[in-house]
């Protein structure tokens, strides 16, 4: 059984340490930490979503390699 292992995508790994630079910055007033978490939030989604698409997708491989 093959497995594949993937990085995450270049643009959630920008993402992820645009959100560590924001998070780091003590100045932030309460608008931007807000803003911080709902990006959080839409971060940890996408990775949620990715990692899903990666298993779907080695199923599917799976699936096609058992019917050869």
């Amino acid at each position: 059984m093959a497995t594949t292992q993937q990085n995450s995508s270049p643009h959630l790994e920008s993402a992820r340490r645009l959100l560590d630079e924001l998070s780091s910055d003590v100045t932030a007033n309460a608008d931007t930490r807000a803003a911080e978490a709902v990006a959080h939030s839409i971060l940890v989604l996408a990775e949620q979503v990715a990692a899903a698409r990666l298993i779907m997708a080695a199923d599917a491989a799976n699936g096609m390699a058992a019917q050869h």
